[in-house]
This record gives structure tokens, sequence and C-alpha cells, in this order.
């Protein structure tokens, strides 16, 4: 083992801890583009990094890439950021490719956490490409080109931002880049499989070997009942469990030949038992495998049918097989693009008892979306700079008045919730939103 390396605690925490790792998901980029702010220049990698450090978080979850990737790569076939376009969706992103003309941010990161003694893990999106003109900077030319690889929705529309895990070259194009992000030198990796979900679809490489074993084509399942999907469901989850024990086997090869640990944590929306085997997340399956070391939630409700959230499930199925289960706090209503003042919109409490709830139900950390962002928001730092104490969030929980917000007010929520539910099993509701 690499004595420099910080420790990565993989191990559930003892539940009478009181204070607990608290995980910034950091994308350093997007501050400056939402709130159009000038970037000086490589400097800002270390000012993000101070910030988390001053602010008491413990862990990095540094962003390594979506489509395209974040960081100096020598793998032929990946993308780095804005090679091909300074704009994203209209907005100018030159800024990144300065800075990464000067210094590749992940390894600098890595050299700040390791001085910092702060673990670092690297996250990578795992279906998240864009797919159209307009996002260029942000889609890899794997994505861009291989028009054949995109996914296909119930109703037979491409869906270019997902590309089809039933195929040989989308599984080997993310575990190439996943054992690159470990050989650099991270203490784990996240997978985030929060955007897009479902992960799988109704490509022809999923649909055409489900019809001729069963005999039934999936397209034509018309039903609200969700055990009426659950052999198709099912079956596209089997799909990316098998992607899962190719990487577990690649990088566990891999630790072997670098002589450290690589864990591999899933980030994921907390959502039901059946909805995450809908989304193609066979949780269970992946701890009772050893195919992971632990989960991360995401507090993301997309689906008409069940738009609750299931913490306690998520943590009983991790500690049951001695997996953690790291909780999640989004963005939602915490910041608003383009103001560093709250206008009203942020209120401490639901924070507050959105961690209490996670508490509750056992999780072993806190992480904190958008968390390069969070930590240059003043009005947040009296409430996020405490939320790893267990027992103080549980007393403001309970002390503070609850604000006059509406029920279904998102707070806490990932950035790209959808209240009234993006997705359901019921074609008729959502067209190309179909489960």
């Amino acid at each position: 083992m690499n004595s420099m390396k910080p420790k990565f605690n993989t191990a559930p925490i003892d539940s009478q801890i009181q204070h607990h790792p608290v995980m910034g998901i950091s994308e350093w980029m997007c501050y400056y583009t939402n709130y159009n702010k000038p970037c000086s220049g490589p400097e800002v990698i270390d000012q993000c990094i101070d910030l988390h450090q001053h602010w008491g978080i413990n862990h990095m979850v540094w962003n390594c890439g979506r489509s395209v990737v974040d960081y100096w790569s020598d793998l032929p076939n990946a993308t780095m950021q804005c090679v091909d376009s300074h704009l994203v969706g209209g907005q100018d992103w030159s800024f990144v490719t300065k800075i990464m003309e000067k210094i590749c941010p992940l390894r600098q990161a890595i050299s700040l956490c390791r001085d910092r003694s702060m673990p670092i893990l690297g996250r990578l999106g795992m279906n998240r490409h864009y797919g159209s003109a307009d996002y260029a900077g942000v889609t890899s030319r794997f994505a861009y080109d291989n028009q054949h690889l995109h996914e296909k929705t119930k109703l037979g529309n491409p869906v270019p931002h997902r590309l089809c895990y039933a195929t040989e070259e989308v599984q080997q194009e993310r575990i190439d880049i996943l054992l690159e992000i470990q050989r650099i030198g991270v203490d784990g990796l996240v997978l985030d499989f929060c955007r897009q979900i479902p992960i799988l679809m109704y490509h022809p490489a999923l649909v055409d070997p489900f019809i001729a074993k069963h005999s039934v084509d999936p397209r034509k399942i018309q039903s609200r009942n969700p055990d009426d999907f659950q052999q198709w469901f099912q079956y596209r989850a089997d799909i990316l469990t098998g992607f899962m024990k190719k990487l577990r086997q690649a990088v566990q090869k891999q630790e072997k030949m670098l002589g450290y640990a690589c864990p591999i944590i899933t980030r994921v929306p907390d959502n039901a038992p059946w909805l995450m085997i809908a989304f193609g997340l066979d949780i269970e399956r992946w701890c009772a495998k050893d195919l992971i070391d632990g989960l991360m939630l995401s507090p993301f409700p997309l689906c008409r049918d069940d738009p609750g959230h299931y913490h306690a499930y998520h943590v009983e199925v991790a500690h049951r097989h001695n997996k953690i289960c790291i909780g999640g706090i989004g963005s939602k209503k915490l910041i608003e693009s383009g103001t560093q003042q709250n206008t009203g919109f942020f209120d401490p409490q639901p924070v507050y008892n959105w961690a209490k709830k996670q508490y509750q139900a056992g999780v072993d950390a806190i992480s904190l979306y958008q968390s390069e962002t969070l930590v240059r928001m003043d009005y947040l730092k009296e409430t996020l700079t405490v939320i790893g104490d267990q027992k103080l969030v549980a007393q403001r929980a309970k002390t503070m008045p609850e604000p006059d917000f509406p029920s279904d007010y998102p707070i806490c929520m990932d950035w790209h919730t959808n209240v009234p539910g993006q997705h359901s099993i019921d074609v008729s509701q959502v067209g190309d939103g179909a489960l």
C-alpha cells in the first residue's frame, strides 16, 4: 500500500459516533459558469480545495468527466472537455480549456488533497452524453460519432444523450476511463448513475435478445402495475450487473499492479426497490456479489408512480453486506444561479431535517452535491459546516421553526429533480419518458 494515500474507510461506522464524514461533490468549473465569474487561472483548483477544507468538508469527490473527461487523458478514444467547442448550451467555457492547457485539474486536486490528508475519490458520470450540436464541447467524439449506439425510447425514438450498455463498445469505453482514473491515483471511484436514468431503455441490442428468449416484445407491455414489467426490468438490470462485474475484476487486477486498494462507490437515486431495478440499478445484487464497496445516495424523485425517498432501504441493503451507505443533500433551493444572496429561497431548517432523517436511517456519511458552489455562499456556512455533527443536526432540526414552504418544495433535492415526475411505467402519461 502507498502510505502517502489517505485512508478512505469503506466499513460502516459505529452507530454511536456523532461526527460523520462529509463529502463534497465538486465540479470546479460550474461556479464560474453559473455565476458568470471570471476564472483567474490554475490557482482556482487550489482555492476550491482550500474552501472545502475550511468548511470542514473532509473528503473530496472530484469530477473526472461525464461524456468528455476533465483531466489529461492518454486514451486514444477519450475526448477532453471543450476540445471541439468552447460553447456549451450557449455559454462560453473557453476558460476550462485555458486551465487544462496549463494543468491537469485531477492530478492537481490529488496532489493538494494528499498534502491535506483528505481522501479524494474520482467521479465519472455513467451515461450523461448530451449528444446535440449545441453541447459539442461536453459530448465525446465516441458518443457523437456512434449514433448506432444511442439508446431508443419505448416509442422507438433515438436518445442521443444515452448510450446502450448492452453493447461491448459502450461498456469498454467507460471501463477504460475508470481504469485510467484509478491509475492516476484516486483513493476510490464514484460511479454516478444519477444522470441519465433509466440507464438502459429500448435499444435493439436489449430488445431483440429479450424477444428471442421470452417471446414477448417489451415495447408492447401496457400496464400500470410494476409487477407486469418485472421480467423486463430485471433483464435490463442484469446487463448492467454484468458490466459492474467486468469493472470490478478489472479494478482488482489493477489494484494488484498498483499496490493499493481502489474502492468502488455507486451514486444512485434514493428510490423504491422496484424503481431501482426499473432504472437498471440492482444494488442488492451489486452488494451481495461484492461488486461495489458502498452506495452514495442522491435525493432525486423522478417517477410519478413512486416519488418517495427510501433511505432506510438503501442503508439496510448496504449494511447487511458490510458496505457503507453515504447520504446525500442536493443543491436545489440551497443555491440559485447568478445570485450569491439568499433572496428567500433558502431556509436552514429543512436541511437539518433532511440530514437528521438520513442519520436516523443509519447513513455512514453525508455528501453535498455542487459543493464547489455551496462553499462560496456565505449564507450557507453556518449550516453546512456542522452538517457532519449528528447531535447538533438533530437539535436544530427540532428547535428551529419550519418554513412556510409548499409540501413539494424541492429543497435539498438534485438540481434536475422534476417533482411531478418525468418518468412512469404508463406510457400514456409521459410518452418518451416511459420506463
